[in-house]
C-alpha cells in the first residue's frame, strides 16, 4: 500500500494540474482507510498506521503545489490576455460564461486579465482556464495564440494571391449556378426521400460523403476558375449552426462532370475556413469571394483572342516579334528609287 503512496514534483505548470490531482486521490484515500478503520477493529494498526502516511505524503504535496504557486506569482502574463480572448472568440464565449465555468465572480476574470491591471490571475485559475479549453497550460502563458502556424500563413498567402489575380483579370471565375442536381457525385448526393411536394432533396457531400466536411448547405452560386494548378470551385456555404463559410476544391475528375458519374471521387480539399478555428481564414475568403462578384460580369476573351487582337492594333510589334523589317510610317521621297 505504502508502496503507491507517491508525492508529484512541479517543474511546469502542466506538473501543477497532475500534482493537484494527485492531491485529491491522496484526499479520498485517507478518506476511504477512515471509513475502513470504523469497520475493521482487527486492521486497526496497520490501518493508522497507513493513515499517518498518507497525511504525511498529503501535507507534503501540498507544500509543493503552495510552493509552486509562491513561486509562480509573478509569472509573465503578456500572452494570457489575447489567448484569453482567442479561446473564447473559437468556442463562442462571453467572458461572463467562463467567469460562471470557473465559479469566480463576476467581474474577477475580465478585471483581472486587463492589460492595464497590476494584478494576475492565481496559477489555480490559470490551470483550470486551461483545462476548459483542453489546450497545455505552458502554451497559454508562452505562445501568442493569435500568431497564425505557417500552415495557415502559407494558406492565408494562396488566398491573397488569388484574390489579386482575379482583381488584376490574370484569372476569371465562371458563375457555375447553384443547381444541386448538376453536381451529383461531385458536391451533392441525392436523398432517397423527396420533399412533400415530390421534388427531389439533395445533401451538401463533396466526392459524395457528407462526412468529410462541417458544411451542410449551399448559401449562393457555385463559382471556378482555371488556374495554373487546375480548376478552381469556391463554395459559399453554412454549418449546422448557421455559421457562414468556405470551402476551395481543386477538380481532378473527368472534363464533363455531371449527374452520371455518382461514384467518383474527384475533388481535392484545398480549404475549408470550418476548420480554422482561429477564424482567420473566413476574412480572407470573404475578401476573396466579393471579388468573384464584383468581377463576375466583366468582358472576358480568350488568350488566343487576346494575342490576334495586339497584333492587329500594334502591327509593327507583331511584324517586329515574327522578325519581319520594322517599315517606317513614311518613306523620304528624295530616296533614288522612288
Amino acid at each position: 500500500m505504502n508502496e503507491e503512496i507517491k508525492v508529484h514534483p512541479i517543474k511546469s505548470c502542466k506538473d501543477f494540474g497532475l500534482a493537484k490531482r494527485n492531491f485529491e486521490e491522496l484526499t479520498k484515500k485517507i478518506s476511504s482507510l477512515q471509513l475502513d478503520l470504523e469497520l475493521d477493529d482487527e486492521e486497526t494498526p496497520k490501518l493508522e498506521s497507513g493513515i499517518v502516511d498518507m497525511e504525511q505524503k498529503l501535507e507534503e504535496q501540498k507544500k509543493i503545489i503552495n510552493g509552486f504557486i509562491n513561486a509562480q506569482a509573478n509569472y509573465d502574463s503578456k500572452f494570457l490576455s489575447s489567448n484569453l480572448d482567442c479561446l473564447l472568440k473559437r468556442h463562442g464565449l462571453r467572458i461572463s460564461d467562463l467567469e460562471e465555468l470557473l465559479g469566480v465572480s463576476a467581474g474577477y476574470v475580465s478585471r483581472t486579465v486587463n492589460p492595464d491591471s497590476k494584478k494576475r490571475l492565481s496559477v489555480d485559475i490559470v490551470w483550470k482556464i486551461s483545462a476548459i479549453f483542453q489546450v497545455n497550460v505552458d502554451d497559454l502563458l508562452n505562445i501568442d495564440f493569435q500568431v497564425p502556424t505557417q500552415s495557415l500563413s502559407d494558406v492565408i498567402a494562396f488566398f491573397k494571391k488569388l484574390k489579386q489575380e482575379t482583381d488584376e483579370a490574370t484569372i476569371h471565375w465562371t458563375n457555375q449556378g447553384n443547381k444541386k442536381e448538376d453536381y451529383v457525385g461531385i458536391f451533392f448526393k441525392e436523398l432517397e426521400e423527396s420533399g412533400l411536394d415530390g421534388t427531389k432533396r439533395y445533401r451538401y457531400a463533396p466526392n459524395g460523403f457528407a462526412s468529410v466536411t462541417k458544411a451542410v448547405e449551399l448559401t449562393d452560386d457555385i463559382f471556378s476558375a482555371e488556374t495554373s494548378i487546375g480548376e478552381l470551385f469556391l463554395l459559399s456555404l453554412e454549418n449546422q449552426f448557421g455559421e457562414n463559410g468556405y470551402e476551395l476544391y481543386r477538380y481532378t475528375g473527368r472534363e464533363n462532370y455531371g449527374s452520371s458519374y455518382d461514384d467518383s471521387t474527384d475533388l481535392d480539399l484545398i480549404c475549408s475556413t470550418f476548420d480554422d478555428k482561429s477564424n482567420t481564414l473566413k476574412g480572407k475568403c470573404d475578401e476573396l469571394f466579393k471579388s468573384v462578384k464584383l468581377h463576375e460580369s466583366d468582358f472576358v476573351i480568350s488568350e488566343s483572342a487576346k494575342s490576334l487582337i495586339d497584333r492587329y492594333l500594334n502591327p509593327k510589334k507583331s511584324n517586329a516579334a515574327d522578325g519581319f523589317m520594322n517599315i517606317p510610317d513614311s518613306i523620304d521621297e528624295e530616296l533614288p528609287f522612288n
